[in-house]
This record gives C-alpha cells, structure tokens and sequence, in this order.
C-alpha cells in the first residue's frame, strides 16, 4: 500500500480512506475505514468514465449484481454510490497478495496449497452462480489470498444469466490467457466458461505458468481456442482434474458440484486445519505485509517490521487455521526429509525437488507417447523414492501407478495388470476403498488383464468395479461411465456379444441423457452396440443402426476420421453377415478408396478393404471381377509382403478359385497349379492350404475336359488326406466323391462305384462311432 497523494480524496461516502491501494482500468483502489471501524477497498471510477451514461448504467447493474453476492470466499460489498460524481463500491478489504503477485514471489504452489485454494474457489463460483450471475473474468489478479482461505473480487464484468451484458456493444470482455473458448469466439458464455477460467487460474497457481502462453492478445486467443494446454509442470493428481476443466467443449467440462466432488477425492481438510499453512511461507510474508493498522491514516510509508509475526486468531475454524499450534495434517504424510550423506549433506539427486523433477519428467514422455522411455526412468523414480522416502510413502505408490500405466501402454500388459494388481492393497491400506486412486488402479488393474487376453476375468472385476464407481462417484461421473464402456467392450471380447449389446444399449441411454446424442463419447457408444448387435446374430439390425450413426459420425467427427470409417467398415460387415453382398461389395468398394486416400493405398486397411470387395463381389455373382481384383491385391501384396507371405498366396488362390467359379476352368487349372507348387514350398506339402488348392486343381483340369489327369489328381489328393488325417475323414470322402466322377466320364464305371462303395462305408463307419 502506498501512501494517499496529493489530490486524492480524504473521504468517499461514509468511509475515510487510509491510502492507496492500486489502480485497474476501471478506477483507482483505495484503502478506506467504515464508520464502524472495518477496514475497506473502495473502488472510485475514473472521470473519463464517469462521463459516459453508457457506463454509469453498466456500472449501476454491477453494483446491483455485486450486492447479492455472498460467500465465505468472496469479499461481499459494503456499501456503494452508483449516482455519485464519481461513482464507487466499497468491498470488504482482504489482507493479502493476488495470486498472481503471490505466484511471481513463491513461485509454483505445492499441492498442500493448490487443493484449498481450488476448493475455496469453487465454492466461490457456486456463491456467484447461485445469484444467476457469470464471473466471466477470474483470473490470477482477481483472486486474493487471506489468511485464512482465497477471495474472488471483481465481478466488475459479470453478466447477469438473463441476458444483461455488462459489457460494450461488440466488445470481448476477460483476460485472453483465462478466457474460455466460447469467450474469445464471443459466443454463448455459461457456468461453464467460469469453470474453464477457473482450470487455467489453477493450472498457473500450481503449474507457476499461464497455460495457453503469453504474447499478443490474438494469438493467447488463437491457442485457447485451437491448442491444447501446457500442464507439464502441474502435479499429475492436479492435471486430471484442469484438464477436464480444460475441455474446449464446454458440456464436457465438470460442474463446480462435480469440481467439489473430484477435489473432496483427492484432499480431505480434516476436521481440524494443520497448523503448518497452506499457503507457501513467502505468500504469508506478503499476507502479513498488508495487514496494517487500520486506526491511522497511512500518509506515511508502513514503519512495522516486515518480519512481525501476524497476529493469531483466537480459535481455529474451517476458515481460520491455528498459526502456532501444529498437527499432523490430514491424508497422506509430509514427505520425509532424506538422509543426509555422510559428509552431513543430503545428496543433490536425492532432494524432493530433484525426486520431484525426474517424476515429472518421465510422466511428460508418458504424455508424447515414448511408453517404454517413461516405464524405465519411472522405474528407476520408484526404486529411489523407496529409498529416499520408504517403500509406504505416498508418493511411492503413486509412482508405482505411474510405472504400471506406462508398462500398461508400451504394450505390456500382463505385466502391468501384475504390477497394479500389487498396488491395489498398498492404495486400500494408505487411501482406503472408496478412494478415487484406489478405484482408478483397480479399473486400470481390470482393463489390463482385459487387454492381456483375459477377457473373463476382466468382465468379473470390472463388474464390482461399475458398482463401487458408481456408489463413490456417482451413476453419471465419467469415471462410472468409462468404467461400464470397458465392462462391455470385454464382454464383448469374451464372445457374449448378446450381454454386451444389452450394456451398451443402456450406457447408451445414460450417454444421450449425460452428453447428448451427438456428443463424442455418446457415438463411440452408439458404435460399439450397433455392432455387438450385429455380432450377437442380428446382422441386418446391426447393418441399420450402423447406417443411422454415420451421418452423425462424419458431421461431429469428420467423414475421414478413423471411428467414421471404422464404422463404414463394420456395417459392411455386417451387411455382407446378413446376406447383402452386392451392397456390402459397394460398401466396402467406396470404404477402400477413402481408405486409400486417407491412409495411403499401401495401408493394411485399405488391403483389407480391397479384399472384401473383391471376395463379397464373387459371392455375389461377378466372379470375374472379383478375380481380377485378388490378382491385383496379390501384386501389391508381393510387393508389400513379399511372394511367400500368406496374404499373398491366398489372393493368387482367390483369384484362381474365382476363374473357377466363372467356368474359365483352362486359366483357373493353370493358375491353381502355381498356387500348389508355392503352398507346398512355402507351408508343406500336407499342410491344408496346399491340400486345398490341389482339390481345387484336380477339379479345374477336369472342368477343362482332361478328365484322366483329374481323375489321377484326385486320386494322390485320396490318398494324401487319407495319411494326413483319416479315411474316413469328411475331406478325404469329398475327394473320393469327384474321383469317382471323373473316372466315370473316362468310362471306369467300375472303379467309380468301388469308390462310391468304400465312401458310403466309410460314412457308415462314422456315423455308427458318433451314435455309439
């Protein structure tokens, strides 16, 4: 506070002012006393403003506004001269710094700090909310911090909910780094654009930076409203919870309701404060640096010592900490000092800071996805903490999480469900059950074992995991509804596609009544249950609701996204499962073109496309077609595999098989008979895929006319599946039968019915063993 200067007033309205506290855009600050002795800010308006009747007006509805604001974490106004020459408000005077003054002296808050602190400004939120009325400008500067808890001031720039607007015709009110999506598009600013601002103020008091960046106004905008936030340096407990305040869709942000809930999961204030404060000791140096005396007129400089302690309260509450008293804080413990090094020094890589770093570290290569980086330096994170900290402090298990989701998402997976499955104890005995972090690691611990194969088990612990989520954080939490998302996507994965439907099928109503029809999650929804329908047999009904979510898909999601063309993918599925081949032949023709466009026409699913074009095309009828199409994927995939890859025999064997389907038995023989001589080199001469394609030579020699060589074909093929397998095997019969049909179009009738006969025995055999 600086001394009143010459030209100031003594007094506004009722109230004498002791000096001066600061100016802003709207008007000077200063320090007054109420007739009844408490202290004061009054905000007086500057002249050039004073004389614009537009503003007079803004500023008499603010005033109103501001006035039916209370809360324990706003500063409530007490008194105010709307119609005054010039006009002013008086609030009630907060001893402390901003927090962005507060920022810029201690740097980055400890989490120990940052949860109060979000705590007390949701609930100043709610406090605004609750009178119909948007903050639309919290920002750093606008929030104080007390002794005993943070204020949120100046709703200079509110909007009242039933449209007034408190602002200039055209004009973009807040702070560009703060401002919420929608309000740097000036568009519709709601509850939840407070809740964006409120992310970002939190993300700087723990991150120590703004996290859209500074610079030019248009460009702080740009990034709020294109970019993603940089959170690197917030705590990872902290992230979670900014970055979902963070979302660029409004709807998918929390409600201050929902922030109390998330914040009351991961910090418990006990019933009494601990004495040590919240806040970081050189914001209670700036605390105590604005605690004068309100009895004198401050026209001199401050002569109190800066290092007077300020003076205790004389019983703790909720919102007044006992200074000089300590108690253990509530939750987890204060991290340990580490021992020091035998020359009486802790060593450097062992202090909490740098612990600290080296976490932080491997988890923002966690982030850009360098899985197996982040799981080795986490690794090493945990063994030190353990030996710094001991293997039960917090932060250790914490680490411990943080390693088991990078091994989780570097692909090893049953070795993460093995690590978290370890951890779940450690998180029930230090949290408890019904923790947030204790629930979270047993859905992670389930979704692992899911994506390690083993789909059963994940289906048993995800199901009492969906009623535990659900009983701690409520039915429409989204950590409830992702939750039930991976319940039926590994029910589905076990084979019950018919449950799975069910699941998805009332998740998909809870979507809709959360989110919205076309909200992204409510069409991932809708996907995975048109499909599941599908694949619990009722191809044509799954082939329908895929059709009804794909125009939504491409509008919301863009018709080149993956889940839109995954999704194309699966309705041609499921039209060509229902018998729709020349459809779902068109279908999959168009999905390979976008494919090849988008993913490039090498891409593994633009082959798979071409292929199921070509294989519905042949089951449809145009078999000619659908060869000339496997031998033009067999080409490529020479060229992409090699000639001996899998892949690329069988296109050359669909592609001779089709020429057979066709009657162009002469070409199909001819191709065939390549087929076999590769299967044979590349698999084995007994292996089925060459057995099958000399069955299929066989007949195409005979369908040309040679009949003595099919029938001599035939005959080996008899005899090989006989050996390979049994001779009364259905293969072997089926082999039989054709040999016995081209020896009787070479006149060995004879021989034909031999066969027939040893067939027919053969058959008798099997069935006799089968009914026995």
């Amino acid at each position: 506070m600086e001394p009143l200067a010459a030209g100031d007033p003594a007094r506004v309205g009722d109230f004498v002012l002791r000096g001066r506290l600061g100016a802003g855009g709207m008007g000077e600050v200063f320090l007054g006393r109420s007739p009844g002795g408490r202290a004061a800010a009054v905000k007086v308006v500057h002249a050039h403003l004073a004389r614009q009747p537009e503003f007079r007006g803004r500023f008499r509805r603010e005033v109103a506004a501001a006035r039916s604001v209370s809360g324990a974490y706003t500063a409530p106004v007490m008194a105010a001269g709307p119609e005054d020459d010039p006009p002013w408000i008086a609030t009630l005077y907060v001893p402390g710094p901003s927090l962005a003054e507060a920022v810029r002296a201690a740097g980055p808050f400890p989490e120990v700090s940052v949860w109060p602190l979000a705590a007390g400004l949701v609930e100043a939120l709610q406090a605004i909310h609750a009178e119909g009325l948007l903050h639309r400008d919290l920002t750093p500067s606008n929030v104080l911090l007390a002794a005993d808890g943070p204020r949120v001031i100046d709703f200079g720039i509110s909007r009242a909910v039933d449209g007034t607007v408190l602002t200039g015709t055209g004009a973009t009110i807040g702070t560009p780094g703060f401002m919420s999506p929608e309000q740097a598009r000036d568009g519709d600013v709601r509850q939840a654009g407070d809740v964006f601002s409120f992310g970002a103020v939190l993300a700087y008091a723990a991150g120590g930076v703004e996290p859209f960046g500074r610079g030019t106004p248009l460009g702080v905008l740009h990034r709020v409203v294109t970019a993603e936030p940089q959170l690197d340096e917030v705590p990872e407990r902290i992230r979670t919870l900014v970055a979902a305040c963070l979302a660029k869709n409004p709807d998918d942000r929390p409600t201050p309701a929902e922030l109390l809930g998330l914040i009351a999961a991961e910090w418990d204030p006990g019933d009494d404060f601990p004495a040590a404060a919240r806040w970081p000791e050189a914001v209670h140096t700036l605390i105590q640096a604005r605690a004068v005396p309100p009895t004198a007129r401050n026209t001199a400089p401050n002569t109190e010592p800066d290092n007077a302690p300020p003076p205790p309260h004389d019983a703790p509450t909720m919102t007044a900490p006992p200074r000089y008293e300590p108690t253990q804080p509530a939750g987890p413990p204060p991290e340990p000092e580490p021992a020091p090094a035998a020359s009486g020094r802790v060593p450097k890589a062992d202090r909490p800071r740098a612990l600290r770093r080296r976490h932080r570290q491997a988890l923002k290569l966690k982030r850009t996805g360098e899985s197996e980086e982040a799981a080795r330096r986490l690794a090493e994170v945990v063994a030190d903490r353990s030996r710094v900290q001991g293997p039960d402090h917090i932060d250790v298990l914490y680490a411990r999480q943080h390693h088991a989701m990078a091994v989780a998402e570097s692909g090893r997976e049953a070795e993460a469900a093995a690590l978290l499955g370890d951890l779940i104890p450690e998180f029930v005995r230090r949290l408890g059950p019904d923790h947030r972090n204790t629930v979270t690691t047993r859905r992670g611990h389930a979704e692992a074992v899911g994506n390690a194969g083993r789909h059963e088990e994940a289906v048993r612990l995800l199901a009492d995991i969906v009623t535990d989520t659900a009983r701690v954080l409520g039915p429409n939490h989204p950590d409830t509804l992702l939750t039930r998302h991976l319940h039926g996507t590994n029910l589905a994965d076990s084979g019950d596609h018919a449950e799975a439907a069910r699941l998805f099928a009332v998740l998909l109503d809870d979507r809709i009544r959360v989110h919205g029809r076309n909200h992204e999650k409510t069409l991932v929804a809708r996907m995975l249950h048109a499909h599941c329908v599908g694949l619990a047999g009722d191809h044509a009904e799954g082939a329908r609701l895929m059709g009804e979510l794909l125009p939504d898909l491409s509008r919301v999601r863009g018709p080149d996204h993956a889940e839109t063309l995954a999704a194309r993918g699966s309705r041609a599925r499921h039209l060509g499962e229902a018998g729709e081949h020349a459809e779902a032949a068109r279908a999959y023709a168009e999905l390979a073109a976008d494919t090849g466009r988008v993913l490039g026409p090498d891409h593994d699913d633009t082959l798979s496309a071409r292929e199921r074009h070509a294989s519905h095309l042949g089951t449809s009828g145009e078999h000619v077609e659908s060869a000339r199409l496997h031998a033009g994927l067999a080409a490529d995939q020479a060229r992409l595999l090699g000639p001996d890859h899998r892949d690329t025999l069988l296109a050359r064997h669909l592609s001779a098989w089709e020429l057979g389907e066709a009657e162009e038995y002469a070409e199909a023989a001819r191709l065939m008979g390549e087929v076999v001589a590769d299967w044979a080199r590349v698999v084995g001469p007994d292996h089925r895929d060459t057995m099958n394609a000399r069955h299929f030579h066989a007949r195409y020699v005979g369908g040309a006319g040679d009949y003595a060589e099919a029938a001599r074909l035939m005959g080996e093929v008899v005899a090989d599946w006989a050996r390979a397998e049994a001779p009364d095997h259905q293969e072997t019969l089926r082999a039989r039968e054709w040999q016995a049909f081209y020896l009787d179009e070479v006149g060995d009738h004879e021989g034909a019915e031999r066969l027939r006969a040893e067939a027919d025995a053969s058959r008798a055999r099997a069935e006799g063993e089968s009914v026995s």
